[in-house]
């Protein structure tokens, strides 16, 4: 396999095989071809620390990829900056029977400058491997060194669906300046030993049958088997720090934006301007954050010390752009200026957060946010969303640990949890049916939080080939022949309205009969994976609240013949529930649903019952409301 090495600001180096393996694949025990698309032959690496700011990192894995599932494998990719750099690369490949096929070297692979196009900022090596048939055997040796230290690399022992055959990790290290290490999903601990000033781990694994993902597990790395380590005092570009405490990597942030977290007199007076018509606190960091939401971009910048140092206020001020550190530092900077107090923070920012241990001060953090303490109502800000509401998260950083860079140092805090009710879709549908099956529709969609989100980007901005795929693609709708869209695009939060022309709405026609389905589009859509030996915990990406209310009105001279029972579905996370009626008077049948989930996570012993009632949910919509001509 070739580790990826993502651009953390460290130095390593990497140790030759003492003994040359077998490449035939049929060499492979039969056990370790189970579930496995590639096999680790043999890998060593070994993290040499010279002092707080010099290290290398030395690399020589072979991998054999038994089929093309497994040929991510063949991707050889290495990102440097300033303080990194790549110092040797030798790639070999061999065939199934062990004969020597083509190499590569540095001067093979292909590079690109990196840093946004705004100041080079490094390189990126990489190259992907054609393998001429499978199996295929890759040998990879590459060194690394490294002139500043902050993280130390994550050594992830072991990847989906990858076998081992042996593997051995070597960290050297200073006695007076010590790791520190965590086992994730591994009890393996390591050897040590100590050599004058230097004191070695070692870490071995042997014959390890491959590891499966469970569908719906969120942030999958979380269960891998991985060893996590830092560095008890580190050096990046001058900037001594140490990573003993969450205390001490907020006061070494500090020492980066001290003199760049304000701003200069004249832009004061801009800030003073702007928030003379907010009375309160609240209604100052308000008007703060939307003229920043309105008038600032959000650009994906990985300059500065290690990506961690942010443009000026200043700076940000007068160009109008910044990146996730930058916003944050500026809103922060403003809210200085009208004396509010707030907070940076780092939190790690995806769909579904990663695991993080109180016990042991790590930087697992690849987003910042802004945190204001007010008196018995803190506010958290998404400084790079345009179209957040004021003081919602969203699912990206919501519910799960982050660290607030206070003035005293870092605090591991919690950012808040969103409850269903603020993810509501509500949809209500007038469905017009022609007796030839085709007909009109006029929807009204209104939502909040996660789902208003979707209607921003989707509904509002985009062209109408993509809107269609959305309301088709992403909600369900039966498909539209034409359709129109109007809605406030400068007011989210108002009702969105879809008039649609339907060739055909029935799902299908018999004779006199119409079979309709109890809704035009799906409320749920999705069936959940297998729950059998389950181990792992099943994600949704948030709670939610979806309601519907479907008024068909019938053609000229139809009638009922049957309606879909009642529905009240129930397990310990959600609800679901429905009901039809039929008005003789005006020949229309009126369905509703509500559907509730109030948790996103849900324990791998309970996911059975959650399978089992999107199951029932799903076969609500497939029950059929039957329509005849009279």
């Amino acid at each position: 396999m070739i580790k990826l090495v993502f651009i953390l600001p460290i130095c390593c180096i990497v140790l030759q095989s003492q003994g040359q393996i077998s490449f035939n694949v049929s060499s492979i025990p039969e056990a370790l071809k189970k579930n496995a698309h590639s096999v680790i032959r043999e890998e060593k690496i070994e993290l040499d620390i010279k002092s707080p700011e010099k290290a290398y990192y030395k690399v020589h894995n072979v991998t054999t990829i038994l089929d093309e599932r497994g040929k991510d494998q063949l991707t050889f990719y290495l990102n440097t900056n300033k303080f990194i750099s790549l110092e040797s690369v030798e790639l070999k490949v061999f065939d199934a029977a062990g004969k020597y096929l083509d190499k590569y070297t540095k001067k093979e692979l292909s590079s690109q400058v990196t840093g946004e196009g705004l100041v080079p900022d490094g390189k990126v090596y990489f190259t992907r491997i054609l393998a001429p048939a499978y199996p295929v055997t890759l040998q990879s040796d590459y060194e690394l060194k490294y002139n500043g230290i902050y993280s130390l690399p994550k050594y992830t022992i072991q990847p989906y669906n990858q076998a081992i055959e042996s593997e051995n990790f070597f960290v050297r290290t200073l006695i007076d300046n010590d790791i520190h290490y965590m086992a994730k999903n591994t009890a393996a601990v390591p050897e040590i030993a100590t050599d004058g000033k230097y004191k070695t781990y070692s870490w071995s694994f042997k014959n390890k049958e491959a590891v499966i993902a469970e569908e719906g597990s969120g942030n999958q790395s979380a269960y891998l088997p991985s060893i996590i380590l830092t560095l008890s005092k580190f050096e990046l570009d001058g900037y001594p720090g140490g990573m003993n405490s969450w205390k001490e990597m907020g006061l070494w942030y500090n020492t980066l934006v001290k003199s760049d977290n304000t701003l200069s007199a004249q832009f004061k007076n801009d800030i003073l301007t702007l928030t003379n018509a907010g009375k309160t606190e609240k209604e100052k960091i308000k008007i703060i954050y939307t003229h920043l939401q309105k008038n600032f971009r959000y650009v994906s910048i990985q300059l500065g010390i290690g990506g961690l140092k942010p443009f000026s206020a200043d700076f940000v001020h007068t160009k109008k752009y910044g990146d996730c550190k930058a916003l944050s530092n500026y809103m922060q900077a403003c809210l200085d200026v009208v004396n509010i107090k707030s907070y940076s923070a780092w939190v790690y920012g995806n769909t579904y957060p990663n695991n993080i241990d109180p016990g042991f001060p790590c930087d697992q953090f690849n987003h910042q946010i802004l945190c204001v303490p007010l008196n018995g109502d803190t506010t958290w800000l998404e400084c790079t969303s345009s179209t957040n509401d004021f003081a919602v998260l969203g699912g990206f950083t919501e519910n799960r640990s982050a660290l607030l860079l206070t003035e005293n140092g870092g605090i591991l805090v919690k950012t808040p949890k969103s409850k269903a009710s603020d993810n509501l879709f509500y949809c209500n549908s007038v469905v017009s049916l022609s007796d030839d099956g085709s007909g009109k529709a006029i929807v009204t969609l209104k939502s909040t939080g996660e789902y208003k989100q979707d209607f921003v980007h989707y509904v509002s901005n985009e062209k109408k080939d993509d809107q269609k795929q959305f309301l088709v693609g992403y909600l369900g709708f039966t498909q539209p022949d034409e359709f129109e869209i109007t809605n406030d695009k400068n007011n989210p939060q108002a009702e969105t309205e879809i008039k649609m022309g339907i060739e055909k709405i029935p799902d299908f026609s018999a004779g006199s009969k119409m079979f309709l389905n109890p809704r035009i589009y799906k409320l749920w859509r999705y069936s959940l994976p297998k729950a059998e030996n389950r181990t792992q915990d099943f994600y949704f990406e948030h709670p939610l609240i979806k309601t519907d209310t479907t008024v068909y009105h019938l053609p000229e001279g139809f009638g009922i013949e049957t309606l879909p029972k009642a529905k009240n579905l129930q397990f310990e996370y959600g609800s679901f529930i429905s009901d039809y009626r039929f008005d003789e008077k005006q020949k229309t049948i009126t369905t509703t649903a509500k559907l509730i989930l109030n948790e996103y996570k849900i324990p791998a012993a309970k996911f059975a019952a959650a399978k089992k009632f999107f199951g029932d949910v799903l076969a609500e919509y497939a029950e059929k409301i039957v329509i005849k001509r009279l």
